[in-house]
């Protein structure tokens, strides 16, 4: 699997012959010619630095698949892909599931939005703005290691509870979280963690 990382936890992911961008905010409106030919566009929360409602519809306009969930779906003048918990589909032969799980607490203390994690090809999770989700195992994680309740503790413990072994830190763009610090004690619980600049890849 090769993964690129751009802004904040904005993911180009690339198994077999599927091209899937995970979050594209506005941050990313420069880059969409150099994506090339995608083969569908998730989104997992309608937070800005993970959804522009204007890209979303263009996309989805385009007659390009748009995986989202109810809540997100809303804002988009098109007709996305409404998934639910639970539900599988398949983009160019990768299967793909969607897991809700809560949205980590806002600067009050609020509960945040709909927020919906994506496991494709059973190696790669990536949940949102995700930090806890019993039941799930699997070998690699986009982790959000910053955020209004988002602590490198939280990330680590997040981590373990998935069973991970790999790690792509993703969502500290905007906090200025420091990804090779997390790296640095993930490293300690036997993570190896994957710290990609902007535009950068790695086969995983």
């Amino acid at each position: 699997m090769k993964i690129t990382r751009y802004f904040q936890s904005c993911l180009l992911v690339e198994e077999g012959d599927a091209k899937i961008l995970i979050d594209p905010s506005g941050q990313e409106a420069s880059n969409i010619a150099n994506f090339g030919q995608l083969d569908a566009v998730i989104y997992t929360h309608e937070h800005g630095d993970h959804f522009d409602a204007a890209m979303a519809s263009q996309f989805a306009t385009s007659g390009m698949p748009v995986y989202t969930n109810a809540a997100t779906a809303k804002l988009i003048k098109a007709s996305p892909k409404v998934v639910n918990n639970n539900d599988e589909f398949m983009v160019a032969g990768v299967n793909i599931k969607a897991l809700e799980l809560p949205h980590c607490l806002m600067w009050d203390g609020s509960e945040g939005p709909q927020n919906t994690g994506f496991l494709i090809a059973g190696k790669l999770f990536h949940p949102g703005d995700g930090k806890e989700l019993t039941g799930l195992s699997v070998n690699m994680v986009a982790l959000p290691i910053n955020g209004p309740d988002i602590s490198l503790k939280d990330a680590l413990t997040f981590a373990r509870q998935l069973s991970a072994k790999n790690v792509v830190p993703i969502h500290y763009d905007y906090l200025g979280g420091n990804p090779d610090v997390f790296a640095s004690l993930a490293k300690g619980f036997g993570l190896t963690s994957y710290v990609l600049s902007n535009g950068q890849a790695a086969e995983i």
